[in-house]
Order: structure tokens, then C-alpha cells, then sequence
């Protein structure tokens, strides 16, 4: 008896340990000081702030020169109005709560939909592991796309089971999602994409099949889940901006020549693991693939895709490692409800604390409270430029770095800044010229937005921080080891 008794203590803790792992991991991941360092965050909490101000939300751009009086979609609104009141009531902290919530819901929604499809619980909490390795540079920041990958599982979840089971009624709830995820973050058109592949999958396996028959394929058509698709366009228009999201959606797609500028646009590195991580998924899914003698065209056409805008764009990731994953866990038939894994309440339990401990161990180990990451943020950032610049009461038009512009017009909301990192705004061009100007190319004194600037807060390693001490029209007012701050020079009336 006691011996039986051992045993299920054993497995008990057996399970809760790699659970607890399993969250640990997401939580190493996601709580570290990376978070407040990405270059965005600044310009979506001001436009948080700006909503709250004004009680509704941007149709022009109020916070560059450049940006004054033309159109601007704040495509993320709701995003950045939950941000804003996280960091309005927590500080920076706030930040933190929202990258680290974000990561455990996309760790529990993975590892659901996983033991949906596998019973065996090592596999499934190992492949839920590489799926958080794989997407771990995207869980380090308080960007919208963490609720774009926590919406897509559920989204999968949604399709599988209605295929699964036969049953689609599931799909009365993809309106409402995309609803949500219309105003959260404009990346739900992959989700529309997913959910027209996932629709058209029965008409090519009819197609496909010899000898071929129009009738079978025309009785393949779903009218009810065509409605559906549909209903989940209409729902992309429940927002503040309606059809012009998707002019947004056409022009980020015809900008092209951004990607080599900007780092999350490039392609990924294979420096890191994470990328190695995604390569062996890619290929573990592709050979499972190819060892099926029946394949259905949904997972062939999502993980093709996958692979193209992944390998284009290191954000976008999560659009190749998730259907990589499903089809790994796919090899087997999917579990009966009743052999599902089951998750009991002790085992939750321990679990819970054990994650508790970590977060503690977390914050005091990495410096995560309010002026640990203030710190952080001193060191990458103009922090104390920005002071002097309150403090000696500078005006008129800003020139700044690109990646700058986000903490600037956090910081500094009395003045405009001439760049941010919002590439639908400013265009390729403009980018590109900036870029140049910064890192001192043969005409950069020919810059006419610097020529008129009547201050400029730069990076003390660039360039054009070093050519700025020479150039006739500016004096150094400040310096340290993060930034210099140059004031135009007066101009003498003859």
C-alpha cells in the first residue's frame, strides 16, 4: 500500500516539476530588462496616453514634424491603451506584467492545443518547450504581435477541433476574435489568411484527386464556413479606422526596401539558438510531411508559407513554428478525450509556487523593479540628455536617431521629433536619408531637415555625433557617454 502510495506521490511531483519547468521557461525568457529596451515602445505608450487625453484615437500624426496634418493609422490602438494604463499604474514595471502575462498565456494556449493532438505528456511539454525557444526573441518585448501569437493558437485551436471533431459550429467564434484582434494589432490579416486556406483545403483535396470531377469538388464547398470567413472580414472592420486598416495592411505589404534598415524586418542570423531551434522544427515538420502517403493541402500551404515570410522576417517567426509544431504532433492520431492529459489540481498547484519562487529569484537576480530597469534604460538611452533638455527649457524643431524617436516622444511631448520607428509614416525614403545623415554619408551636411533644426539630441557613437563638434551651425551644449545635445547657433541679422 505504501508503495502504491510513493508511487503517485512520485508521479505528482514528477508532472508538477515539468509543468513548472515548462512555465519557467517561458518566464526566463520573457522577464528580463530586454523588454524595456525596444526601440517602439515609447511612441505606442504615448499614443496610449494621447487616447487618453483626447478621448479618442489618431487620425493624424501628433507627434513628428515631418508627420503633421497627414494620415496616420494608430493600427494597434487597443494594444496601446493597455499598455499605457499598465505603465500608468505600475511604472515601468508594467511593461514587465505585460510581456510576462502575454508569454505564459501563449505557453498554456500552445501546450492545450498540443495535448489536443498528443497524449504522451513529454511530448507534448517538449514540444510546447521548443516552440517558446523557437519564438524567444519575440517574447522579450512588449509588442503587439505577443497578442497576435496568442490569438493565431487560438485560432488554431478553433480550426483543428471543428475538423477534428466535424463539428463547425466552433467557428461561430472566429467573428468575435477577429474582432479583437482587428483592433489589437494589424497582423490578423495572417489569421484571415490561415482561416481562407484552412476553407479552400477540401475543394484542392477534391481537385487533386484522380480522375479529377467538378462535382465532387463543387460538393466539397462549404457555404456555412464560406459565411463564415466572410462574418470574420466584416469583423476586421469593427474598428475606429474600418476599410483604411486595410490600406495600412496594402502599403506595409508594397514596402520593401525597409527590411535591410530595419532589424526585426531582417531575416534571421543563425547566430542564436532560437534560430536553430526553428530551422530543426521547419525540417522535422517537412520530413514527417514527407513520410505521410495521404497529406491534406492546410498544413503543405501553411508551413510553405511559413517558411517564406518567416526566413524574410524575424518577426515573424511564430508563422512557421506553429504549424511546424501541429504537424510534429500530428505524426500520431490525435486522443480520445478521455486519454488526454490531465492536469489536476495539485499539480497546478505546486506548479503555481514553484513559477512564484522563479519570478521572485527573477526580479532580484535581474534587477527588475523600477529603478533596476530605469537603469537599464539610462544606459541605451538619452535619459539624462533628455533631463538637461527639460531643465534648460530647449524648443523648436528636434533632430533624432530613428531609434530614438519612440523614447523621445515619451520623454520629450512638448516637441516633435524628425524620426521614429513608425515605417508606415515616414516611407522608405525618408528612413533611408536619415539613416544616411547619421551615419555620415558624403552630403550629410545637404540634410535639409538638420539645417533647420533648431536642436539635436544624438548618439554620442554615431557618426554624425563626431561631425556635428566641426559643423558651424550648431554648439555642443551637453554631454555624456550616451548622448550629445547641440543647439542651432543663432542666426546674425546683417
Amino acid at each position: 500500500m505504501k508503495s502504491i502510495n510513493i508511487g503517485l506521490y512520485e508521479e505528482l511531483f514528477r508532472r508538477s516539476f515539468l509543468f513548472a519547468s515548462l512555465y519557467c521557461l517561458a518566464l526566463a525568457t520573457s522577464m528580463t530588462q530586454n523588454v524595456i529596451l525596444e526601440s517602439d515602445t515609447g511612441w505606442h505608450l504615448s499614443t496610449g496616453r494621447w487616447m487618453v487625453e483626447h478621448g479618442t484615437v489618431p487620425t493624424t500624426d501628433p507627434f513628428s514634424l515631418y508627420g503633421q496634418g497627414k494620415p496616420w493609422v494608430a493600427y494597434s490602438w487597443l494594444f496601446e491603451l493597455i499598455v499605457y494604463r499598465l505603465v500608468q499604474t505600475f511604472g515601468m514595471v508594467g511593461l514587465l506584467i505585460y510581456t510576462v502575462t502575454l508569454s505564459l498565456g501563449i505557453t498554456f494556449a500552445l501546450f492545450t492545443l498540443i495535448r489536443k493532438i498528443e497524449q504522451n505528456v513529454s511530448i507534448v511539454i517538449g514540444l510546447t518547450a521548443l516552440g517558446i525557444i523557437g519564438m524567444a526573441p519575440l517574447l522579450q518585448t512588449p509588442r503587439p504581435w505577443l497578442f497576435t501569437i496568442l490569438l493565431f493558437i487560438i485560432e488554431l485551436d478553433i480550426l483543428l477541433t471543428a475538423r477534428r471533431t466535424g463539428n463547425y459550429r466552433y467557428l461561430i467564434a472566429l467573428p468575435f476574435l477577429f474582432a479583437l484582434w482587428a483592433n489589437l494589432h494589424i497582423q490578423f490579416i495572417y489569421g484571415l489568411f490561415t482561416l481562407v486556406i484552412f476553407s479552400i483545403d477540401p475543394l484542392i483535396e477534391q481537385a487533386l484527386k484522380q480522375p479529377f470531377s467538378f462535382s465532387n469538388v463543387k460538393s466539397a464547398f462549404n457555404t456555412r464556413q464560406w459565411l463564415i470567413v466572410l462574418s470574420c472580414f466584416v469583423a476586421t472592420l469593427a474598428t475606429p479606422y474600418h476599410i483604411h486598416l486595410y490600406e495600412t495592411v496594402i502599403d506595409t505589404m508594397g514596402q520593401t526596401e525597409i527590411y535591410q534598415y530595419i532589424n526585426e524586418l531582417q531575416s534571421m542570423s543563425f547566430r542564436w539558438f532560437p534560430d536553430w531551434v526553428v530551422l530543426g522544427l521547419i525540417l522535422g515538420a517537412t520530413l514527417l510531411l514527407g513520410q505521410k502517403t495521404q497529406i491534406k493541402p492546410f498544413p503543405i500551404l501553411m508551413l510553405i508559407t511559413g517558411i517564406f515570410i518567416s526566413f524574410r522576417s524575424m518577426r515573424d517567426v511564430w508563422f512557421v513554428v506553429l504549424p511546424a509544431i501541429i504537424i510534429i504532433a500530428s505524426v500520431r492520431p490525435a486522443p480520445s478525450i478521455d486519454k488526454r492529459i490531465k492536469i489536476k489540481k495539485s499539480q497546478m498547484l505546486v506548479a503555481f509556487i514553484i513559477s512564484c519562487l522563479v519570478v521572485i529569484f527573477f526580479v532580484h537576480h535581474r534587477k527588475l523593479t523600477e529603478n533596476g530597469l530605469n537603469d537599464a534604460v539610462a544606459k541605451v538611452y538619452p535619459a539624462a540628455a533628455v533631463e538637461i533638455v527639460k531643465t534648460r527649457g530647449y524648443t523648436g524643431s528636434l533632430y533624432n536617431y530613428t531609434n530614438w524617436g519612440g523614447y523621445l516622444i515619451w520623454h520629450l511631448p512638448q516637441l516633435l521629433v524628425s524620426m521614429d520607428g513608425r515605417t508606415q509614416l515616414h516611407g522608405e525614403e525618408r528612413i533611408e536619408k536619415s539613416l544616411k545623415t547619421w551615419r555620415g554619408a558624403h552630403d550629410w551636411a545637404d540634410n535639409s531637415e538638420l539645417a533647420q533644426s533648431k536642436l539635436v539630441i544624438a548618439q554620442i557613437n554615431m557618426p554624425l555625433a563626431s561631425l556635428l563638434r566641426f559643423d558651424q551651425r550648431f554648439n555642443l551644449v551637453y554631454e555624456d557617454s550616451v548622448a550629445a545635445v547641440f543647439i542651432a547657433k543663432p542666426v546674425l541679422s546683417k
